[in-house]
């Protein structure tokens, strides 16, 4: 279980997660994510913060890298946000290296022994800070959800509350003072601590984070108020922890003899755009986390392999030169049945679409080798059906007549590399009306063409599968529906529809 703190400047966030670990929680471990780093032969004696954070840069970076596909939405958003907002190149800099590393400390964390309660005073909701307050730029309600939204949370949340005096107080005289702080004055620091407070009570505002969060009242700087708050904070998580799914995980499939021994349990969530998967797989993401190892990629947009990555470089540069040939506009194409689909596809349409199945294959066999225990969640998935979303594009269009052709090998090619695919353990197909998907896209901040949209809509109906469906109407309440994925989970139930 990952626990952040979170807070201005001189909450005590550090301070009462220190004391929490020498304290305890009931029944069980406690340990602060740092020793993630520190705590290895020959970095017990490193105390500094700033070598900690030199340490935590270099350590964590193999795991944001594994985590880029999961997290890649948002770092877009934060990266952007700084590149824009930030007040000098030497602070995006910095600020961007400050989010690498806490997304690769956080997922570094939740790969970590599920049964150690992990306490970060520095975490991901934490980059709050480098995005919205070290900034002129204002902030809205929509910045707010969109970070919260895309940012990985933890599993408890606890906000510290201390009056503003008692922050100023504590800002100015700390030795280890802030950067951002240095050199200004009482009344810049007094403003900063104010912006902070204001993001944080949004912040805890907000409905994802609401769920999660537990609030702590420091009114002081007494010892006995600190006692007092360490110690009913304990009781809190260790209360949370028992009302937690832990001691009761769900079963996964365990009893599917189709789920091979060490390999991972991989679900599926697939079907039209704006039907609600990415932020469906948020919430399952977070429930299954308290109790399994999870993983979490996009089949839909898989990551540049070291063979694809040059032809990736290059297929911008061929768009411009050949817009006929997107991808889109061939399928629209063919499967309206205008007279030039009479003809043979083209050859850059089937280069890509042989790189999107080798991309794929090589995901989703990692993927399923992340080990037993390991639950793969995947955003879109290959489908069975030539012609379907995110299946093979290549076998179902005519092909030139004649022994031998580049455009029949590339087809025989793609239906191979489909095929060398693991077929998913469950899939969750998610559907709206057409008329409530084209609102939900119009209401997003980045937007699929209308179009797209619709077609997407059209093809989701093709969908086919070997493994267990189940339908999921995505419109009405949102708790509604993650709650019958959930219940459909934790039956490990493999009926199909």
């Amino acid at each position: 279980m990952i626990v952040e703190f979170i807070g201005p400047t001189g909450a005590g966030k550090t301070t009462v997660a220190r004391r929490l670990v020498q304290r305890g929680i009931p029944a069980r471990q406690v340990r602060m994510a740092t020793d993630l780093v520190t705590d290895r032969l020959g970095r017990r004696w490193i105390e500094d913060p700033h070598a900690i954070n030199l340490l935590a840069d270099i350590s964590a970076l193999p795991s944001f890298i594994r985590s880029f596909d999961r997290d890649r939405d948002f770092v877009r958003f934060a990266f952007d946000r700084l590149w824009h907002q930030a007040p000098s190149t030497f602070a995006k800099v910095n600020y961007l290296r400050n989010v690498v590393r806490k997304l690769g400390m956080h997922e570094m964390t939740r790969k970590t022994d599920p049964e150690t309660t992990f306490l970060v005073d520095e975490g991901t909701i934490l980059m709050a800070y480098q995005l919205f307050v070290y900034s002129d730029a204002p902030f809205t309600q929509v910045d707010l959800e969109r970070f919260v939204q895309l940012v990985p949370l933890p599993d408890l949340i606890v906000h510290l509350k201390t009056p503003t005096d008692v922050l100023l107080r504590r800002a100015m005289t700390r030795p280890d003072r802030r950067r951002e702080l240095r050199g200004s004055d009482a009344l810049e620091v007094e403003r900063l601590i104010a912006r902070a407070v204001e993001l944080f009570d949004r912040l805890a505002e907000t409905e994802p984070i609401q769920e999660r969060l537990l609030t702590v009242e420091l009114a002081d700087d007494s010892p006995e108020r600190l006692d007092t708050a360490v110690r009913d904070l304990a009781g809190s998580l260790g209360e949370a922890e028992a009302a937690s799914p832990r001691s009761s995980s769900p079963p996964i499939l365990a009893s599917d003899p189709r789920v091979l021994p060490g390999r991972a349990t991989l679900i599926a969530f697939v079907g039209s755009e704006a039907t609600g998967k990415s932020t469906i797989l948020g919430e399952v993401e977070g429930w299954l986390g308290r109790s399994h190892r999870v993983r979490r990629v996009h089949a839909g947009k898989p990551p540049s392999t070291p063979i694809t990555f040059l032809p990736h470089v290059l297929l911008p540069a061929l768009r411009a030169v050949f817009p006929e040939q997107r991808t889109l506009h061939v399928e629209e194409r063919y499967e309206e049945g205008d007279r030039a689909a009479e003809k043979p596809y083209p050859l850059l349409f089937g280069v890509r679409s042989v790189m999107l199945a080798y991309e794929r294959r090589a995901l989703l066999t990692r993927a399923v080798r992340s080990g037993k225990g390991t639950v793969v969640l995947s955003d879109r998935y290959p489908s069975e059906a030539s012609g379907a979303p995110d299946g093979p594009q290549l076998a179902h269009l005519p092909m030139p007549s004649g022994r031998f052709s580049v455009r029949r090998s590339l087809a025989r090619m793609e239906d191979r590399l489909y095929r060398g695919i693991p077929a998913p353990d469950m899939v969750f197909h998610l559907s709206a009306p057409l008329e409530v998907t084209l609102a939900r896209n119009a209401a997003r901040n980045k937007q699929e063409p209308e179009d797209y949209v619709r077609f997407r809509h059209t093809l989701s109906s093709k969908l086919r599968f070997e493994a267990p469906v189940h339908d999921i109407d995505t419109d009405r309440e949102f708790e509604l529906v993650v709650r019958e994925i959930e219940e459909v989970i934790g039956d490990g139930r493999t009926t199909t529809r």
